[in-house]
């Protein structure tokens, strides 16, 4: 059987992360050594990838002084979602929720107009939800680390009666406890995976499948998530 050399493959690798795309390993012309090398060498760039952005988003934080700027107005902020988790991989998003024991909009206000004094700040989205079942401020900051990438910052802030108060706080403590180095290897080898389309799919619906469902591998978690029906807020938490 034909072996494709080596300097082949190499040119098949993605220009951006050097990864190769899921459905190459499939072609006949791979050895097992070959199949065994890729794969690891792909999880490497995987994780590189995930903590070279870990690592700039938290850069981005300090540099915003987001946490001083709700302290100041007697607010909590809370880091949640991947950030957090250590599971961001190429989507640049990262997500606050914040309390204030007094809320108001004023308040809301106050504190994004002085996070967005930041020139790198390009654009502010508002969404006043207070009348409906969240009962939340949304914000959504778009941060400019160059033209090439554009960072996602969600800040949510919600009044302390309202259903969801905590409950991502609560979900991303315990995906934290749970998550073994094999689980968030498989959880960011399926990120990115799905990162190569163009439907943004909720990491929730990633770390469900694979903590609580086994799901390894990104064919898998296709299937899976065929099979199951889409929540507009997933209520899901690991079991601890």
């Amino acid at each position: 059987m034909y072996k494709l050399p080596f300097t082949e493959v190499n040119d098949l690798w993605n220009t951006e992360l050097r990864v190769l795309p899921h459905h190459i390993y499939k072609l006949p012309y791979f050895t097992n050594e070959i199949k065994s090398l890729l794969v690891t060498t792909k999880m490497d760039k995987i994780t590189n990838t995930s903590n070279q952005n870990l690592n700039r988003a938290y850069r981005i934080i300090d540099e915003l002084r987001i946490y001083e700027t709700w302290e100041n107005l007697n607010s909590t902020c809370n880091l949640v979602g991947s950030v957090k988790t250590g599971l961001l991989m190429n989507h640049l998003d990262i997500d606050f929720h914040t309390y204030s024991k007094k809320f108001s909009i004023e308040k809301s206000f106050k504190a994004i107009a002085e996070i967005s004094k930041n020139p790198k700040i390009k654009e502010v989205i508002y969404k006043n939800l207070l009348d409906k079942e969240d009962m939340c401020l949304e914000w959504h900051l778009l941060y400019e680390e160059n033209p090439e990438r554009i960072w996602t910052i969600d800040i949510i802030h919600i009044k302390n009666e309202s259903p969801y108060a905590g409950m991502i706080e609560r979900v991303t403590d315990k995906i934290s406890a749970v998550l073994s180095e094999p689980l968030k290897k498989k959880i960011l080898n399926i990120k990115w995976e799905s990162e190569q389309g163009t439907e943004k799919i909720p990491g929730i619906e990633i770390y469900q499948a694979v903590i609580d469902d086994g799901v390894e591998t990104f064919e898998a978690f296709e299937i899976w998530r065929k099979n199951r029906q889409h929540a507009e807020i997933s209520l899901w938490e690991p079991t601890l």
